[in-house]
């Protein structure tokens, strides 16, 4: 590994700082259009701060390969939609996606780790109920996933009651709405 990749991951590191864990859930990946084709998965939530107002949600995903080569390489393809600037429209938020590195050892081969990053503007912009309403549905609208009941890690009496799982684009467009 040559000085500037050493220095990139250093930045990397930094950037993602300590965890601050806000909550997680369970997923089903679909591989393809065989339902019966699909691996399970843990999506981990985390928010680090810039400043108080400022920031990024760091969404994790987290899928048990196997080990299995072709598995990984069908996950990661899955992935690449991130990556996919044809399909980006105006609306959609500020994101980057990190393809995960070839894995060094055989313990690291049994899993696939990809992670989404989301930068905010305000502290509301990364709220609970907009991770149910705004950033889950886009997530849904980029992957073939489909995600369990979201799991907080603390629970404010503001945010108890969150609404109930809508479709992606009915969720994204109540939310747009919503902001004019």
């Amino acid at each position: 590994m040559d000085d500037s990749t050493t220095e990139i991951e250093k930045q990397l590191n930094e950037l993602r700082g300590s965890e601050n864990f806000i909550g997680f859930c369970a997923f089903d990946l679909f591989l393809d259009d065989d339902e019966s084709r699909r691996k399970d998965g843990v999506l981990k939530i985390s928010r680090h701060n810039h400043t108080p107002e400022t920031g990024f949600l760091k969404f994790t995903f987290i899928v048990d390969v196997y080990g299995d080569k072709l598995i990984r390489k069908q996950v990661l393809d899955l992935f690449a939609s991130f990556q996919d600037t044809s399909a980006d429209s105006e609306m959609d938020p500020n994101f980057m996606y990190i393809r995960p590195p070839e894995p060094a050892t055989q313990k690291d081969k049994a899993w696939f780790i990809g992670e989404v990053f989301f930068h905010f503007d305000s502290a509301g912009a990364a709220s609970k109920e907009n991770v149910v309403k705004f950033f889950i549905p886009f997530l849904t609208l980029r992957l073939p996933v489909e995600f369990s009941d979201l799991e907080w890690w603390e629970s404010s009496a503001d945010e108890k009651n969150l609404p109930q799982k809508k479709s992606a684009i009915k969720s994204i467009t109540d939310f747009i709405k919503s902001k004019f």
